[in-house]
C-alpha cells in the first residue's frame, strides 16, 4: 500500500510538471508571435504609407511639370505676340525701299521696343535691306516659314539654329504691303527665353527646354547643349507626359507657333526629398520595432526565470507535503530550566544526525548552528522570558555531512502536563524556500534593470517621447524636455493639459491601439505653440497602464501645404484670389444668397488704356500699377465683398447685399473715384480710369461662370460706349455678343461666296432718270435674326475687325460683276464700292485695288470708291496719299454721308475727290425742316465751288427730286428711282425706267 501510493503520487507529479512546461512553452511562443505580428504589421503599415507618400510626390511632380510646360508655352507665345505689334507698325509705316526712310522707320521701332534685339527689312530673296544691329544674319531660310493671318497681316514664325557664333533664335516675319521690302522681321533670342524660364516657378528645380517641332533645341534654363527632345513627335496644341528610369517628363506644344516645351525632373531628386521626409518615420518605426522586440525578450527571460523559480517552489511545496504526510517536520519540546530537549524521530533527517546521536541536550543542536547565527538564536530564546510567543527564527545549520541548510524554528511557551513551562515547536528545513526568495529578489532587480534599459532606449529616440498616465506626464525623454519644457524644470509630474489641446489629451486618456496617431496643438513653456502628430501606443508596467506618445512637429509641413494651396488659388503678382478661387467663392456666395434670400452683385472691372502704360514705361512699372490698384480696390471694398484678379488688368469683385439692387450700385462711383486718384509711376503722375460691367445673381445667372461672363459682356459694352463708365448686363447685350460670335465664326472664313451677296442700287440723272451709276450694297441672306440688314451687320463687322476681309471680298466681287453691269446699264455706268476706314488703315488699299482689277479684268475708270469722313481721322496724311495713288490709277473717289461726321474743310480741300454724296438724313427732311434744307443747299454750293459732282441719297418723292433740281443737284439715288435689287434684276430696272 505504501509503495503503490507513493508511485501514484510520483506519476501525478510528473504529469503536473509536464503540463506546466507545456503551458510555459505556449506562453513564450504566444509572446514572440504577438511581437512578430506587431512588428510585421507596423513595418507593413509604415511601408504602405511611405510608398503612398512617394506616389503622391511623383503625381504632384507630374502636375507641376505639366503646369510649368504649359506656362512656358504661354510665356513664349506672349513674347511672340508682343513682337507682332512693332512688326505690323513697320508694315503700315514703310511704303518703299528708300534707304533713308527705311532705316529711320526701323530705328524708331527699335527705340520703342528695346526688348527686341533687332529689326530687319528683307527683299523677296531674304536679303537684308536694312537692319538695326550687327552682325547680319542669314534670313533666307526663315523667309520660307509657313504663314498665317494675325492683326490683318501675313505672319511667319520659325525656330532658327545657331549660326556664325550667334545663339539660336525664334524669328518672326511679317509680309510687307509693298513689293520691296518684301518682309520685316525681328527675333527673340535664347537669353530672353532662358531668363523667363529661370524666373518661373520650377525654373530653379527642373530642367526646361524649348524645341522646334522637328526636335531642334532652342533654349533651356540650364546650359546643357546636349539635351535633346525625348518625347513623341509634337503636334500644335498637344501635350503629354512620359518617364524613363532616371527622369519624369512633361511637354506641351504651342497651338499657334512651331515650338514645344519639355520640362523634366530627376527621379533621384524626388526620391531624396521623399527619403528626407520619410527618414524620421522610418527611424521612429525602427525604434518602436526594437523597443517591442526588446520588451518581448525581457518578458521572455523574466518569465523563464520565474518559471524556474515556480518549479523550485513547487518542488519545495511537494517536499513539504511529503514531510507532512510522512512526518518529515520535526517536533521538539525544551525545558527552559533544565535545558533538556526532546526531539521527534524525523529531526535527524533535517539535522543530518543519525538517530542514535540525538541525546536530548540543547548543546547538541547548538553546535550545529552556524557560528554567525548562534548569537541570534540565543537572543530568540530570551524572548520567551518576556512572552509566550509564538516566535519564529530562521538560521543556518551546518550538517555533519558538510552541507549547510536553512531551517525555520517556530515555538511557543506552554505548560506541560506537570504544570511546568516548556517550549513546544517545530523545525523544518527551508533551504529551498530561502533559495527561492533569493532568486525572486534577483528577478526583481533584473526587472528593474530592464525597465531602466527601456527608459534609456526611449531617451535615445530621435524624436520627443512622453508617457502619460492619469493625465500626468510620467516620463519624458531629453528631446521632449527640450522641446516642451524649460531649463531648470522637468516635465515629469506635470499635468498633460498644460502642454496639449483637448483633442490630444482625450486621445491620450482613451488608450490607443498600436500604430494609431492623432494631430493636435502642443503648447511649450518656451516658444510658440506648434502643430504635432502624436504616434500613440499602449504602455504597461508594474505601476499600471498609460499611453506612450512619439511627437513629430508637422508645422513646417503644414506651412508648405498651405503655401502650395495659396499659390494654386492666388495671383502671384497681386496676391488676390485667382480665376479658380473666384469661381469657387462666387459659387458659395450664390448658394448662400439662394438660401437666405439676399443678393450678390458681380463687378467686372477693366482699366482703360492700361496698355499705354506698359508700352511706354515697361511691364515692371505696369505690374507696380496693378499692385497699387489692388490696394485701392481693397480699401474701397473693405468689408463690403471680395476682390480677385481675373487676368491682365481685369479684376472681379463680388459684393453680397441685402438692400435693393439700385442701392447696391452706389459703390460704383466710389470704385471709379478710387482708381482715378493720381499715381506716381516712373517719375510721372498718371490718372487711370476704368470700365465696369455689372451682373446680379440670380437675375443674370445662377452659377459663377455665367455671372462672370455676363459681367464681362457688360464691361465691354461700357468700353464701346466710350469707356470710363459702367453698364448693367441685359439680355440685349448677350444677344449682341452671340451676334458678334456668329459674325466671327461664319464670316471670318475663306468661303465667303456661300454666305454673302451684293445687292445693287442705281444712281440716276435727276432730270430724265437715266442710269449713271450703281452702288454695291452688302447683304447676308442667311444671317440669323436681323443681322442681314446693313444697319446691324456693318457695325458688327467693324467692331470685330472682319470688315477688312469682307471689304476685300466686296471689292473683288464688284469688279468681277462690272462687265455684266456694263452690258445691262451701259459702258459709262460706274460701279461704286464702299470702303471702310479700317481698310484704309490696316491694308495696302492701292495694292488691293490693283490686284482686284488685274484678277477680274475690270476697268479702273468704271470703278468708284466711296469713303466716309471717319476714314480720314486716323493718319490723314497717309489717307490723302493713298487716295492720290488711287486717283492716279483712274479710280474715282466719292465722299459718302457728307455732313454727318466732323467735317474738316482743310482736308476737304486737299482730298482728290470726284464726288460728294449728301446723306439721306438731310434729303429726307429737306421739305419739312428749313435747317436741313439750308444744309443741303450749302453742300451743293460747296461741291460746285470745288468743281465736284454732288449726289443726293435717299430721294423718295418727286417733290424732293424737283427741289434738288432747282438747287442744281442733278445726280440722285433713292427709292423714288429703285430699291436695291439683285444683279439679275438690274436690267429690268433700267428697262422700266426707260419706259417711264
Amino acid at each position: 500500500m505504501g509503495v503503490g501510493a507513493q508511485g501514484g503520487v510520483t506519476v501525478e507529479g510528473a504529469m503536473d510538471k509536464g503540463a506546466a512546461k507545456l503551458r510555459t512553452r505556449r506562453i513564450r511562443l504566444t509572446t514572440w508571435g504577438v511581437s512578430l505580428g506587431l512588428t510585421v504589421g507596423l513595418v507593413t503599415l509604415v511601408a504602405i504609407l511611405q510608398v503612398d507618400a512617394y506616389g503622391g510626390m511623383l503625381a504632384n511632380g507630374r502636375r507641376q511639370l505639366a503646369g510649368s510646360a504649359g506656362g512656358t508655352v504661354r510665356m513664349v507665345d506672349q513674347d511672340i505676340d508682343a513682337s507682332l505689334g512693332p512688326l505690323v507698325a513697320l508694315r503700315n509705316a514703310v511704303t518703299g525701299a528708300d534707304p533713308g526712310p527705311l532705316h529711320m522707320s526701323l530705328a524708331e521701332v527699335q527705340a520703342r521696343h528695346p526688348e527686341l534685339p533687332t529689326f530687319v527689312a528683307l527683299d523677296a530673296e531674304g536679303g537684308v535691306l536694312a537692319c538695326t544691329s550687327v552682325p547680319l544674319m542669314n534670313w533666307r531660310e526663315s523667309l520660307a516659314a509657313p504663314r498665317h493671318d494675325a492683326l490683318g497681316a501675313s505672319v511667319g514664325v520659325v525656330v532658327a539654329d545657331a549660326q556664325d557664333g550667334m545663339p539660336p533664335t525664334i524669328r518672326i516675319l511679317v509680309d510687307s504691303r509693298v513689293a520691296k521690302p518684301a518682309a520685316f522681321g525681328t527675333l527673340i533670342d535664347e537669353a530672353r527665353v532662358r531668363d523667363g524660364m529661370s524666373h518661373s516657378m520650377m525654373g530653379g528645380s527642373a530642367d526646361m527646354a524649348v524645341f522646334s517641332l522637328d526636335g531642334r533645341r532652342f533654349a533651356g534654363n540650364h546650359d546643357d547643349l546636349a539635351a535633346s527632345w525625348r518625347g513623341p513627335v509634337p503636334t500644335p496644341g498637344a501635350n503629354g507626359q512620359y518617364a524613363d528610369d532616371l527622369r519624369i517628363y512633361a511637354w506641351a506644344a504651342s497651338a499657334r507657333y512651331p515650338f514645344a516645351v519639355q520640362v523634366s525632373l530627376e527621379r533621384a531628386g524626388i526620391f531624396d526629398e521623399w527619403l528626407h521626409q520619410a527618414r524620421s518615420s522610418m527611424l521612429a518605426t525602427l525604434a518602436l520595432v526594437l523597443l517591442l522586440n526588446a520588451f518581448a525578450a525581457v518578458f521572455d527571460r523574466a518569465y523563464r526565470r520565474q518559471s524556474h523559480l515556480l518549479d523550485a517552489l513547487s518542488r519545495s511545496t511537494r517536499h513539504l507535503g511529503d514531510v507532512q504526510r510522512t512526518g518529515h517536520i520535526g517536533l521538539w519540546e525544551a525545558d527552559l530550566s533544565s535545558r533538556a530537549i526532546a526531539w521527534s524521530g524525523q529531526v535527524h533527517e533535517i539535522t543530518g544526525l543519525p538517530p542514535e546521536r540525538v541525546d536530548g541536550r540543547q548543546g547538541t543542536y547548538f553546535k550545529l548552528v552556524h557560528p554567525d547565527d548562534q548569537p541570534a538564536l540565543v537572543a530568540w530564546l530570551e524572548l520567551f522570558a518576556k512572552g509566550d510567543g509564538p516566535y519564529e527564527f530562521e538560521h543556518r545549520l551546518c550538517r555533519p555531512d558538510g552541507r549547510e541548510v536553512q531551517v525555520n524554528l517556530r515555538a511557543a511557551r506552554i505548560t506541560n502536563e506537570e504544570g511546568k513551562p516548556i517550549l513546544a515547536g517545530t523545525i523544518s528545513e527551508i533551504t529551498a524556500l530561502h533559495d527561492a526568495r533569493r532568486r525572486l529578489r534577483d528577478t526583481d532587480r533584473d526587472l528593474a534593470a530592464s525597465e531602466a534599459a527601456y527608459h534609456q532606449l526611449m531617451t535615445r529616440m530621435p524624436l520627443p517621447v512622453i508617457i502619460v498616465r492619469n493625465d500626468r506626464i510620467e516620463y519624458a525623454n531629453l528631446l521632449a524636455e527640450e522641446r516642451l519644457g524649460q531649463d531648470g524644470a522637468t516635465l515629469v509630474g506635470r499635468h498633460a493639459a498644460e502642454f496639449m489641446d483637448a483633442d490630444a489629451l482625450e486621445a491620450m486618456r482613451g488608450g490607443a491601439p498600436e500604430g494609431s496617431s492623432v494631430t493636435g496643438w502642443l503648447n511649450p513653456e518656451d516658444g510658440m505653440p506648434f502643430e504635432a502628430e502624436l504616434a500613440l501606443s499602449d504602455y504597461r508596467d508594474s505601476r499600471g497602464r498609460g499611453t506612450l506618445a512619439i511627437v513629430r512637429d508637422v508645422t513646417q509641413q503644414r506651412r508648405y501645404e498651405e503655401r502650395l494651396n495659396h499659390q494654386a488659388t492666388h495671383d502671384e503678382l497681386t496676391g488676390l484670389p485667382n480665376r479658380r478661387a473666384l469661381r469657387e467663392k462666387l459659387e458659395h456666395l450664390v448658394r448662400q444668397s439662394q438660401r437666405d434670400g439676399s443678393g450678390v452683385m458681380v463687378l467686372f472691372i477693366d482699366l482703360d488704356h492700361f496698355k499705354f502704360i506698359n508700352d511706354a514705361l515697361g511691364h515692371a512699372l505696369g505690374d507696380q500699377v496693378l499692385r497699387d490698384v489692388t490696394l485701392k480696390l481693397g480699401d474701397v471694398l473693405d468689408g463690403l465683398g471680395h476682390i480677385g484678379r481675373f487676368g491682365g488688368d481685369e479684376f472681379v469683385a463680388m459684393l453680397p447685399f441685402t438692400c435693393s439692387p439700385a442701392r447696391a450700385l452706389d459703390v460704383l462711383p466710389r470704385i471709379q473715384r478710387a482708381i482715378e486718384e493720381p499715381l506716381e509711376v516712373g517719375g510721372t503722375m498718371q490718372r487711370l480710369k476704368c470700365s465696369i460691367g455689372v451682373a446680379f445673381a440670380t437675375r443674370d445667372g445662377s452659377d459663377a461662370d455665367t455671372l462672370i461672363r455676363n459681367a464681362d459682356t457688360a464691361m465691354y459694352d461700357a468700353k464701346r460706349s466710350g469707356r470710363h463708365t459702367w453698364k448693367r448686363f441685359s439680355a440685349d447685350m448677350h444677344a449682341t455678343a452671340m451676334a458678334r460670335l456668329t459674325v466671327l465664326s461664319r464670316l471670318s472664313g475663306a468661303n465667303l461666296d456661300n454666305e454673302l451677296a451684293l445687292a445693287w442700287q442705281t444712281q440716276h440723272a435727276g432730270d430724265d432718270g437715266r442710269v449713271i451709276g450703281v452702288e454695291a450694297l452688302l447683304r447676308w441672306p442667311s444671317a440669323p435674326g436681323d443681322l442681314g440688314t446693313p444697319d446691324k451687320l456693318v457695325p458688327l463687322l467693324e467692331e470685330t475687325g472682319a470688315i477688312v476681309q469682307i471689304g476685300q471680298w466686296v471689292l473683288r466681287e464688284a469688279c468681277r460683276q462690272q462687265r455684266r453691269i456694263a452690258a445691262m446699264l451701259g459702258p459709262d455706268c460706274r460701279v461704286a464700292v464702299n470702303i471702310s476706314a479700317q481698310q484704309l488703315v490696316h491694308v495696302d488699299l492701292v495694292a488691293e485695288v490693283r490686284q482686284a482689277l488685274a484678277e477680274t479684268g475690270a476697268s479702273a475708270s468704271s470703278l468708284e470708291l466711296e469713303l466716309t469722313e471717319s476714314a480720314f481721322m486716323h493718319e490723314p496724311a497717309r489717307a490723302i496719299r493713298t487716295l492720290h495713288e488711287l486717283r492716279a490709277m483712274g479710280v474715282s473717289i466719292a465722299l459718302d454721308d457728307f455732313g454727318t461726321g466732323y467735317s474738316n474743310l482743310t482736308y476737304l480741300s486737299r482730298l482728290p475727290l470726284d464726288k460728294i454724296k449728301i446723306d439721306r438724313h438731310f434729303t429726307r427732311a429737306l421739305l419739312e425742316d428749313d435747317v436741313d434744307a439750308s444744309i443741303c443747299r450749302s453742300i451743293v454750293f460747296l461741291a460746285r465751288s470745288l468743281n465736284l459732282e454732288v449726289v443726293a441719297e435717299g430721294v423718295e418723292t418727286d417733290r424732293q427730286r424737283r427741289w434738288l433740281l432747282d438747287e442744281e443737284c442733278t445726280s440722285m439715288q433713292g427709292f423714288f428711282f429703285s430699291r436695291p435689287v439683285w444683279l439679275e434684276e438690274l436690267g429690268q430696272v433700267a428697262h422700266e425706267l426707260r419706259q417711264t
